[in-house]
């Protein structure tokens, strides 16, 4: 089954967090630094997502002109 690009972005994110805890191991600080400017591009990508359905959600709508003008030649 293809998954959407929700379900691959979140499982890109996971893969990051996976690496990033080896990097951890290694290098606490950048794992620290990383981990907050990967929270900000989470964050980032959640609202493209979330206003790319709402865009979607407008634009399978049919506008409002339009009825309007279909009611008024029925």
């Amino acid at each position: 089954m293809r998954k959407n690009s929700s379900e691959q972005i979140d499982d890109l994110f996971v893969q990051i967090r996976l690496r990033l805890s080896r990097v951890r191991q290694s290098d606490p600080a950048t794992a620290d630094e990383l981990k907050g400017l990967l929270t900000q591009l989470e964050d980032m990508v959640e609202s493209l997502v979330i206003n790319s359905l709402k865009l979607r959600s407008l634009e399978s709508r049919p506008e409002r002109g339009t009825e309007k003008r279909r009611r008024k030649r029925q």
